[in-house]
């Protein structure tokens, strides 16, 4: 129930193998993620379909992803990690909740370059499987480096969902020791070398490649361990403000501003500007108008942001081959965004959402939910 406008307090646990715990629903979080997976998708589509604009530092809200993660994951199980549930359980469950998705996404790119191939592309079969399979474990490929130099070719947005899993592991295998001292000096570390990676590579576009993959490492280190630290220390149970749902006004401020200042400015993004708009965002009260937004805005952000790389190679390569321009390229992406979001709506509602239930209520005994 909604009591003095604070947010509603969600009461679950799963009765085999998981405590019941108490937590929070962040909406203001989830919109902030749906925004964040459009700004990805017009970064793609403007620089696909060769437009004059487009949104410069789209490509930080893998960074943004990355805090979130940490802090919703550190949200959601540094409770059950200290109690009953095991790292066995704790993979279940990522697992679950990740892996739909990118099966689903790794057919789409898949298919699209057997389409390519039937129209007489230069595809490779062999290396297109090996790709796919090598993807599909979440593990980069070189197989199609001679066709693009993408550590994951098939599906190129899933480089950062690897680094998400992977880390996520780490966390789960290291939890025990993740005490006050070990943050810090996890967060000294990642400072460094997210520091260093822009200054070194003029920004933190870096990580998609094959060459330039392992720096992947660099950029997910202090974001994610930040997002637990704003969890476990800075967040404030007490405050809530309306005003916090104007947060995804200065996200999108960073993400689409013109390119300057080089590295230090996804520095100061990163660094500064990102957390304290989590912060700001986790402390926004109950709102009749945002919260159904930012709601929808959160069950379509992960379906956006894993689905939408193949429709937009292939609708763009359709627009190239029949030279569109003027209007007709207009309305060209702007069909391409609607697609993408359709097929978000509609693979998260009748595919990833089933699917994960199925699973979920396949593996576990029944699910007990209380919403008070």
């Amino acid at each position: 129930m909604n009591v003095g406008g604070k947010p509603i307090i969600s009461i679950q646990g799963t009765v085999a193998s998981e405590p019941v715990s108490q937590s929070r629903h962040y909406l203001a979080l989830d919109g902030l993620r749906g925004v964040a997976a459009l700004a990805v998708a017009c970064f793609h589509i403007f620089s696909y379909f060769q437009l004059p604009f487009y949104p410069y530092h789209a490509y930080l809200a893998v960074d943004f992803f990355f805090m979130l993660s940490g802090f919703v994951i550190a949200h959601s199980y540094d409770r059950r990690l200290s109690g009953q549930m095991k790292i066995r359980g704790f993979l279940k469950v990522r697992l679950i909740r990740l892996y739909p998705l990118v099966l689903l996404g790794i057919l789409l790119g898949t298919s699209a370059f057997l389409l390519a191939a039937l129209v007489g592309g230069h595809i490779y079969l062999p290396t297109l499987l090996q790709a796919a399979a090598t993807n599909a474990l979440l593990l980069p490929s070189p197989a199609m480096t001679y066709l693009r130099p993408w550590a994951f070719p098939v599906d190129t947005p899933l480089w950062s969902l690897a680094f998400e899993f992977w880390i996520n592991i780490l966390y789960a295998c290291c939890f025990k020791y993740l005490n006050k001292i070990s943050l810090t000096a996890a967060l000294l570390l990642g400072a460094v070398l997210l520091c260093w990676t822009a200054i070194t590579f003029n920004g933190l576009d870096v990580g998609y490649a094959w060459p330039s993959f392992y720096l992947g490492g660099a950029r997910v280190l202090f974001p994610f361990v930040l997002g637990i630290v704003m969890s476990r220390y800075l967040l404030s149970h007490t405050t809530y403000s309306q005003w916090a749902h104007a947060t995804w006004l200065p996200l999108v401020a960073i993400l689409f501003a013109p390119a300057f200042m080089g590295g230090y400015y996804d520095i100061v993004a990163v660094l500064l500007i990102f957390p304290l708009i989590l912060l700001v965002a986790a402390h926004a009260g109950t709102n009749r108008f945002f919260d159904p937004l930012w709601r929808q805005l959160g069950i379509i952000s992960y379906p956006l942001y894993v689905l939408q790389y193949p429709f937009v190679v292939v609708l763009s390569n359709v627009a190239k081959a029949h030279h569109l321009a003027g209007f007709a390229l207009a309305t060209m992406v702007l069909l391409t965004m609607l697609i993408i979001i359709t097929v978000a709506t509609l693979a998260s509602r009748f595919y990833d959402i089933p699917v994960r239930k199925y699973l979920t209520y396949g593996t576990t005994a029944t699910r007990v939910k209380v919403v008070c």
